[in-house]
């Protein structure tokens, strides 16, 4: 008798964070990605602590890359009983490892800095631990780009550069049954063309299912010469104020590519010598890893990079900041200056401390260079809120706040479907997750256009039988 292959979709459904997909075939169960959900404070604290599923029935995890709204409630899962492999690219294991570690101890510092200032209210415990970061990181398994290994028997995999962040993939699945076979790929983020640092997403053969993400299926990006032009007069004008330019952005990608484009404009005198600081251990941490991969870059990135000594990762102008002292004493600076910090949707992390600063002088500027999810802090500042919540005290808000959409290392409308229309031959099923109602539906109106896929916008918890 034929086994089913299915996919619930637990996670990142209607919504942009939190990537989790259930995949079952006859007795094997494995997850696709198993990420943070990031919003508002005690709604994501009790997503994320949950599961609809039992965690030690999973025979393995499957990484697509490492940000940690793909990655970062790895460690809970273990924490709940989950003792089988995860898989992932090589730079990707290399990230975790840096990633999980930071994500636990800035857990551990927010929720000691939160309980102190909210005495009168049950005291928070962090997610997870050290400890659990530590058994999470020993059952990673890494593996190189269209490298095929077998998670099962009858069931081949293989890694697809993405173009996203270092290391970012697409799985592709091939099952064979009784003399068939099936094609599912799973597309994780996908990353934009002629992108500064990564090479341009591949198109492998193509599948008869494919899970494809819709975060700006409903958006054009700016084209870089616009972009470019925008950042200029934020930073002009933030200059002529004499105020400060805090940059929450991601630690991995988003602040290597923006450091990569202000060593450019900077040498090219397009703005001024200013002071630039990236306040992010972890950033730094990254950026070394980034040093370590140059097989991963683009042609242009790999000659800068022989040819200029390990630019634009490393240059003069920049300072990173490590310590917690160096962090604060950026906070009595009185000149103007560029901090860039973590986190990029500003739910922790040593941007919070710059954000409870800066918010309050209007002759400061906080620019935002990535997407903000729904319920995030990020994205009631971009929504222009007049006062928000940091560390559960009120800020009121008289910054001037930007935003630059330029920066996404997600594919916009165009983008996405440009790239389905390279896979051949065409999937037969699509779903698209990772995307807010909005941008999700009017990308699948758009793919029911222009191909003859069936495609679904799946609820979360929602169920599909994809093969029998």
């Amino acid at each position: 008798m034929s086994s089913p292959l299915r996919i619930a979709f637990h996670g990142a459904a209607r919504t942009v964070t939190g990537s989790r997909h259930l995949l079952s075939w006859g007795e094997r169960r494995w997850l696709v990605d198993c990420g943070l959900y990031q919003g508002h404070r005690d709604e994501a604290d009790a997503v994320n602590r949950t599961f609809r599923f039992d965690p030690s029935v999973l025979d393995r995890v499957i990484v697509t890359h490492a940000h940690l709204d793909h990655t970062g409630n790895l460690p809970t899962l273990v924490a709940q009983g989950f003792a089988g492999p995860i898989h992932a690219t090589s730079p990707t294991v290399s990230l975790s490892h840096v990633m999980l570690k930071d994500s636990a101890f800035l857990m551990e510092r927010d929720v000691e800095h939160v309980n102190r200032h909210r005495r009168s209210r049950p005291a928070r415990a962090p997610l997870y631990t050290p400890a659990d970061v530590q058994a999470t990181l020993d059952r990673f398994t890494s593996h190189e780009y269209r490298e095929p290994f077998e998670p099962f028997p009858d069931v081949r995999a293989s890694y697809h550069d993405a173009g996203h962040i270092l290391g970012s993939a697409m799985v592709a699945f091939e099952f064979s049954q009784n003399g068939r076979r099936f094609r599912l790929l799973m597309g994780g983020d996908l990353g934009r063309p002629h992108r500064k640092i990564l090479r341009d997403p591949e198109a492998p053969p193509g599948p008869d299912a494919l899970v494809l993400e819709s975060t700006y299926g409903n958006r054009l990006h700016d084209s870089d010469a616009d972009t470019e032009t925008e950042l200029v007069d934020v930073v002009t004008r933030t200059v002529a104020r004499g105020g400060r330019l805090v940059v929450p952005a991601f630690a991995v990608g988003r602040t290597q590519e923006f450091v990569a484009v202000l060593h450019d404009l900077i040498g090219r005198r397009r703005i001024p010598e200013l002071p630039l600081y990236v306040d992010s251990p972890m950033a730094r941490q990254t950026t070394e890893i980034f040093r370590r991969h140059p097989e991963v870059f683009d042609g242009e990135t790999r000659r800068m990079f022989d040819e200029q000594d390990g630019a634009p990762f490393g240059f003069e102008r920049l300072r990173y900041v490590t310590s917690v002292e160096e962090s604060r004493a950026l906070n009595d600076l009185r000149a103007p200056c560029i901090i860039v910090s973590a986190s990029g949707m500003c739910e922790g992390g040593r941007v919070l401390h710059h954000l409870q600063h800066a918010l309050g002088d209007s002759r400061n500027t906080v620019l935002f260079v990535g997407y903000q999810a729904e319920g995030t802090l990020g994205r009631r500042l971009r929504d222009k809120a007049e006062t928000v919540n940091v560390f559960g005290e009120p800020v009121t808000v008289r910054a001037e706040i930007a935003a630059l959409d330029g920066f996404s290392a997600h594919a916009d409308q165009a983008e996405l479907l440009a790239w389905v229309a390279r896979l051949e031959p065409q999937p037969r099923a699509i779903f698209l997750v990772h995307g807010e109602p909005e941008p999700a539906e009017t990308l699948a109106g758009l793919l029911r256009q222009r191909t003859s896929a069936k495609v679904h916008v799946p609820a979360k918890g929602e169920e599909h039988e994809l093969w029998t």
